[in-house]
This record gives C-alpha cells, structure tokens and sequence, in this order.
C-alpha cells in the first residue's frame, strides 16, 4: 500500500512538474524533494524518468482498455485517450517535445492497437463474420495507421481542434465500413 502511494505520489508531482518546465531541465533530485522523498526512493521504483514516463502512459493504456470493455466503442476510447491528453495538455506538449518521437507514436500506436482490436473482434463476435485472420489484421492495421497519423497531428499541431468533434466525425464518416470490410473478407479468395 505504501509503495503505491509512492509511486502515486512521484507520477502527480511529476505530471505537475513537467507542466512548469520541460523535461530535460527536471532532474530527479528536483522531482525528489517535491515529493518530500529520497533520491533512493525514486530508483527504487523508476530507473529514471523515462522508465516513469512508460509507466504512466501504460496506465492510461489500462484505461482505455477498461472504457472499450465497458461501451464497446472505439471511439469512447479514443476520447478517452485524449482527455488525459488534455488533462495534461502543457505536461504532454513538454513530453512530447522532450523524447525522441518514436516514443509518442510508440504509445499512439499501442492505443490504437488495443481500441481497434478489440473493436475488429467484437465486430466479429457479435455479428457473427467469419473473417480472415490475415484480412482482420489488414483492418486493424489500416485504421490504427489511419488514427495515429490523425492524432499525431493533432498532437503536433498544438491540440487546438476539439477532439470530440474530429474522432465523432471520423466515426460517422466511416460509419460501417469496418463491419463491410469484414464481410468482404467471408467470400474473398484466400
């Protein structure tokens, strides 16, 4: 318990603390003290602030999974993706502009991923579609593709769109194309 708090702890001063600074002028005896903690504290739970970075991005992932499980909507999750985003616009923006940006694809590539398989499964699932895995994976990969380029540049166009109304209306405009692509996929040749 007291070892989550810890962490805990160091991830919100962290997110507070990139929000005033960039990144590479955070160091972790800086991180240490807000935290009222040792230095030693912080290596034994991150062996640096990348490692904290990673950690904090895959709870976020974690969250998304649980809002797909709960409403089944990719794009629910996409939302919800993008409000911790938002949540933490100025922290994210100094983050982003700090690390190589293989890690932002990185972690907009896993949310993709994760909300599109699960949507191309239970598309699957719950239609009844006898798809082809390779034709399945095809899906997956073209719109995770398709969605981390758009929030990609989202991200880098400094987040002034609202979210909402970009992912509601990619959503509409596709409306039922994930679902067709599926059932092409039942009579296609191999």
């Amino acid at each position: 318990m007291a070892k989550q708090y810890t962490k805990n702890l160091i991830k919100r001063e962290f997110l507070l603390l990139v929000e005033e600074k960039s990144l590479k002028n955070i160091t972790i005896a800086e991180l240490a003290d807000r935290c009222e903690i040792n230095r030693n504290t912080f290596y034994y739970h991150y062996e640096d602030i990348y490692m904290l970075i990673k950690e904090i991005l895959n709870d976020e992932l974690a969250k998304i999974d649980e809002e797909f499980n709960y409403t089944n909507s990719w794009e629910n999750s996409l939302l919800q993706a993008v409000s911790f985003i938002l949540n933490n616009k100025k922290a994210t923006l100094n983050i982003f502009k700090s690390i190589d940006k293989v890690e932002l694809d990185n972690y907009l590539f896993k949310v993709c991923e994760s909300v599109m398989s699960k949507y191309v499964e239970n598309e699957v699932k719950t239609k009844n579609i006898n798809a082809k895995d390779a034709d399945k994976e095809l899906i997956i990969n073209f719109y995770r593709a398709a969605l981390v380029g758009l929030l990609d540049k989202w991200i880098q166009d400094g987040m002034k769109e609202s979210p909402e109304y970009i992912i509601t209306r990619i959503g509409s405009l596709f409306d039922g194309n994930i679902e067709r692509s599926l059932r092409i996929s039942e009579n296609l040749d191999k």
